[in-house]
């Protein structure tokens, strides 16, 4: 009786503690919705900017500059360079991300760190979010200098690949090295890497122009920065 009376209690404390944890996610979330909105007006706002720019001051020999870059890249093609092109190219795609954010969120949590888990998750989504809506905004045409059974269907500014590179990497060697004390030595280095080979590898496919890239970065990179300034702010890292 003294057994199952202390089994019910031991339930009775996990879920009251499962129920605080989940509320102090949700009230993380809510805390975390300006800093979203915040990272998507700047993304806006500096990607109106460089396509007002690019368009209006500096079309005339930016366009054909692009041209020559994306043909020469495919000059220097080959089936081993498209190899690991592809791999890196993979590496901002769902099917790697998604199994990535899956692990290491699953670490996280174990760990009672439950909330770099959510930021990371929303580093991710979010991600894909801003560049879907920044897309539809712009309209901007994917380059047809070549046949390419790679190019997709869907607008080019800004590069989502690049996008999602540079915020899941950067927010996940963050991440790593706070929650994981991996050396930010070792992090940095590898987000780096994995950042600058998926925007090469748009280009090197030409489905992306220099400046899709480009602004992939910088619009991933204020992104990444409104995920930081939120996680240090709300969990007090």
């Amino acid at each position: 009786m003294f057994k199952g009376y202390s089994h019910a209690l031991y339930k009775r404390l996990l879920m009251a503690q499962i129920s605080t944890r989940l509320y102090w996610l949700f009230q993380s979330l809510i805390a975390f919705i300006p800093y979203l909105l915040a990272g998507l007006l700047a993304g806006a706002i500096v990607l109106a900017l460089g396509v007002f720019i690019a368009r209006f001051l500096l079309w005339d020999w930016l366009l054909p500059l692009e041209e020559s870059w994306l043909l020469t890249l495919k000059k220097w093609s080959n089936p081993t360079l498209d190899r690991y092109m592809t791999a890196l190219t993979w590496m901002a795609q769902g099917e790697i991300t998604i199994p990535i954010l899956i692990a290491i969120a699953g670490i996280l949590v174990y760990r009672h760190e439950s909330f770099q888990a959510l930021i990371l998750a929303i580093g991710l989504s979010g991600s894909w979010l801003l560049n879907g809506i920044f897309k539809s905004f712009f309209k901007r045409k994917r380059p047809d200098l070549w046949e390419s059974s790679k190019r997709p269907m869907d607008y080019s500014y800004p590069s989502g690949h690049s996008m999602s590179a540079i915020s899941f990497y950067g927010l996940l060697a963050a991440i790593l090295t706070q929650s994981l004390s991996i050396p930010l030595l070792l992090t940095a280095p590898c987000a780096a890497f994995l950042t600058l080979g998926v925007g090469f590898s748009r280009m090197y496919f030409g489905v992306h122009w220099p400046t899709d890239v480009l602004s992939g970065w910088i619009a991933g990179g204020i992104w990444l920065a409104s995920c930081l300034y939120g996680l240090v702010q709300i969990s007090g890292i």
